[in-house]
């Protein structure tokens, strides 16, 4: 075969194999919107037959079909952000109900950097924001008002976690220093259910100590400097740590 037929050859298999792989894409969209009515029903007979005690609480949005799968993001009637995915392939159907939905994560990540947010904008600085217990671990009222998303910031679900670099260990050095931003987030209405604070210091980055459950009354605790006096000398036996619970670890 000359060194021209072979290349006219090679330019009909390559415009071949071009054709056959869209040709095989389109059969895929084309049966993929022609399968959706079926996959439509199967999904109403899975929450029918699953999920009939949020039936009327939820709605159905437009089935997908998406990396070989169909996907129905099903949403609730009351926040938009709240919702979870029916996926459906090959006659299986699996769905994230129980992550999503139930135990609320995508609505709780959304409302933590809300949080994080309005923190960020009233006070400049930065901080991690982590609600405290999955939707499902709250009492109803509290889950109510948190599905509409009604006043969160007044909803102590939240703490609120700070590091600071310090460079002078004194007991009343360091507790100014929680004092200060603790007064200053409590004078922009930001009183999170605790605060974990995490000392590292400056000139040795491997001595860090974590201290956790201190709350927006730790500043006027009486005894709050001889906590952190109990802090700072590691001092695992007292009572007053045990007494207001809060809790303390080396880092690193």
């Amino acid at each position: 075969m000359s060194k021209k037929n072979r290349l006219v050859l090679s330019r009909a298999l390559f415009m071949l194999i071009i054709i056959v792989s869209f040709g095989l894409i389109i059969v895929k969209e084309k049966g993929s919107i022609l399968f959706a009515p079926k996959v439509k029903r199967k999904i109403n007979e899975y929450i029918n037959e699953n999920y009939s005690e949020i039936k009327n609480d939820i709605k159905t949005n437009e089935l997908e079909y998406i990396n070989n799968k169909f996907i129905m993001k099903i949403t609730s009637n009351i926040n938009d952000n709240y919702y979870f995915y029916i996926y459906y392939n090959k006659g299986n159907i699996n769905d994230t109900y129980i992550s999503d939905y139930l135990e609320g994560k995508t609505l709780l990540n959304n409302i933590e950097k809300q949080l994080y947010d309005n923190i960020k904008n009233k006070t400049n600085e930065e901080c991690k924001v982590k609600i405290t217990s999955k939707l499902n671990e709250y009492t109803n009222k509290v889950k109510e008002r948190i599905i509409k998303e009604d006043n969160i910031n007044e909803l102590k679900i939240y703490y609120i976690e700070k590091e600071f670099e310090i460079s002078d260990w004194k007991k009343e050095q360091v507790l100014k220093l929680l004092t200060i931003y603790i007064k200053n987030n409590s004078n922009n209405n930001i009183i999170p259910k605790y605060y974990k604070f995490i000392l590292t210091d400056k000139k040795d980055i491997t001595k860090s100590i974590e201290i956790s459950n201190i709350t927006n009354d730790f500043i006027n605790n009486k005894d709050n400097l001889t906590i952190i006096n109990d802090i700072i000398n590691n001092n695992s036996n007292s009572k007053l740590l045990k007494s207001y619970d809060i809790t303390y670890k080396y880092l690193n």
